[in-house]
């Protein structure tokens, strides 16, 4: 069972520093949220036209 546990916690931390180390995205969570927001109040501005 603790061999499964290591095992686990190896391919884990492994998987996670992959992540870390992605550059593909390059995206952040602020640019993210202001296209969200942009979205919401385009949205609200057509409503009120209507």
């Amino acid at each position: 069972m603790a061999a499964e546990a290591n095992s686990y916690d190896a391919w884990f931390r492994a998987k996670v520093q992959a992540a870390l180390e992605n550059a593909r995205s390059g995206t952040s969570q602020v640019q993210v949220m202001q296209a969200a927001q942009a979205l919401i109040n385009a949205k609200r501005q057509s409503q009120s036209k209507s």
